[in-house]
Order: structure tokens, then C-alpha cells, then sequence
């Protein structure tokens, strides 16, 4: 396997699209999560959102719509009942 700079999958992975979007190694995994990699996609997606993980930002307000999305859905068939609301972790800073 070859091995690319950094800035050069930065690059790469900031034109693809969130469902092409994988590490190409085992060492960029950490590049891949990384708030430079993911800032913009929250900040496109979300709005202004201030963080110190991107990449778990994400993740958790994919989570929250789609909380959301099942608790209207009850709401209107009628059948909610006991609906914990979701409490958002604190998220540690990215690596990178």
C-alpha cells in the first residue's frame, strides 16, 4: 500500500461525499476523525455548531434527528409512551 502525505488525504477526503468517506490506512484513522476533516461538514450540514470533536458532533446530531424523527412518528400514530430524552456526552478533543 502506498503511503500519502497527510495533507494530501486531508485534500482528498474533503471533496468526497459523507458515504465515500473512509480512512485509506490504518495510520490515517486518526486524520479521518480529525476536526479539520469534519468542521466543515458539521458547520454545512448543522449550522453553527461549537465543538471540540467534530467528527462525534456529527455522529450525535445524526443520532439526535433521527431520535427525533422516531418520536414524532410515535407522536402521531399514537403511541408514545415513556420517551427518555437523550443526554449528549461530553466529547473529548480530537487527536488532530
Amino acid at each position: 500500500m502506498f503511503h500519502l502525505a497527510y495533507e494530501l488525504q486531508c485534500m482528498i477526503m474533503s471533496f468526497l461525499p459523507n458515504n465515500n468517506l473512509f480512512p485509506i490506512s490504518r495510520a490515517s484513522k486518526p486524520l479521518y476523525m480529525s476536526n479539520v476533516v469534519w468542521k466543515p461538514r458539521v458547520l454545512k450540514k448543522f449550522g453553527n455548531i461549537e465543538s471540540t470533536n467534530y467528527f462525534r458532533e456529527y455522529y450525535w446530531q445524526i443520532m439526535l434527528e433521527h431520535h427525533q424523527y422516531w418520536y414524532k412518528r410515535q407522536w402521531t400514530l399514537g403511541c408514545v409512551g415513556r420517551v427518555v430524552a437523550l443526554k449528549k456526552p461530553t466529547f473529548l478533543p480530537a487527536v488532530i
